[in-house]
């Protein structure tokens, strides 16, 4: 059995009423490695005998939650041909174990052999079959870019008017490197689910929002978008599930975890769980 042991639930993370909607958010990396985040770590190949019998024991760990719905980090308006790829592998005309070649259903990635080792596949595909579920919901979606930024223009000193230290990116990535080849998924997955506690993604990005800095995220604008795309996820949570569902699990990258933890404490209808108890504690 899972360890379910209340110390394993980091603090901030509300307890639900009966009749909120819990969502578990289960915070990930990019398996397939598509290059599109702030940090990407270098994730060796998820097809491999060795990841294939930690992913295996991952979706064995997580689905002792018993999700009604598995949502995963796919656009929303593509969930219908992400589902038919979904019946594919449910079917047994594809497998989770090879490579398999199919156009991936994101616009950034273009590669024919990736999608099959993305963590929509690997983890959200396989979890949902595993619970004998239809489908999968996806609920993602890139807000309209904004036709300008009324800060790029203006008389801003960027520089910091406080000592505030924030980690150096490359140091970052050599971490999340070593701890992903020293690791099982699923021990990875706890650390770095415990590890968005250490705030790294919104430090850099609020960082550079207010202060207007010329780089990621180096407005109020980029930042608001940032939340904008993510209160829409949460939106599409709400119109994916169905009157009877009360439990969701969301599969989506690490970086979003502290954004939509907030956003789905303040949603009354939802209240965000912490996946930690269901994850081997890693070192």
């Amino acid at each position: 059995m899972v360890n379910t042991n209340e110390k394993r639930i980091p603090k901030g993370w509300p307890e639900p009423t009966p009749e909120q909607v819990q969502v578990m958010v289960l915070g990930t990396y990019h398996m397939d490695n598509p290059g599109l985040d702030e940090v990407n770590v270098d994730a060796d190949d998820v097809l491999a005998d060795r990841r294939q019998a930690e992913l295996r024991d991952l979706v064995t760990r997580v689905s002792e939650w018993e999700p009604d719905v598995v949502a995963v980090e796919r656009p929303y308006d593509r969930n219908e041909s992400i589902n038919d790829r979904y019946r594919e592998y449910r079917s047994g005309d594809r497998t989770y174990d090879r490579e398999e070649t199919f156009p991936a259903s994101h616009s950034e990635r273009n590669e024919l052999t990736t999608e099959c080792r993305s963590e929509i596949v690997q983890v959200g595909f396989r979890l949902a079959d595993h619970l004998d579920h239809d489908g999968v919901a996806a609920i993602d979606e890139y807000p309209d870019e904004p036709d300008s930024d009324p800060f790029e223009d203006r008389d801003i000193d960027s520089g910091r008017k406080t000592e505030i230290e924030l980690p150096e990116r490359d140091a970052v990535q050599r971490e999340s490197d070593d701890q992903l080849s020293s690791s099982t998924i699923p021990e990875y997955l706890d650390w770095i689910n415990r590890k968005e506690e250490r705030r790294f993604n919104h430090d850099s990005m609020f960082d550079a929002g207010i202060r207007a800095a010329d780089e990621p995220f180096g407005s109020p604008v980029a930042l608001a978008y940032w939340y904008e795309r993510n209160v829409r996820m949460v939106h599409h949570l709400w119109r994916a599930m169905d009157s009877e569902d009360d439990r969701i699990l969301l599969l989506v990258g690490a970086g979003h975890v502290r954004v939509l933890r907030h956003l789905l404490t303040e949603a009354p209808m939802f209240c965000p769980v912490s996946p930690l108890p269901y994850l081997p504690a890693s070192g």
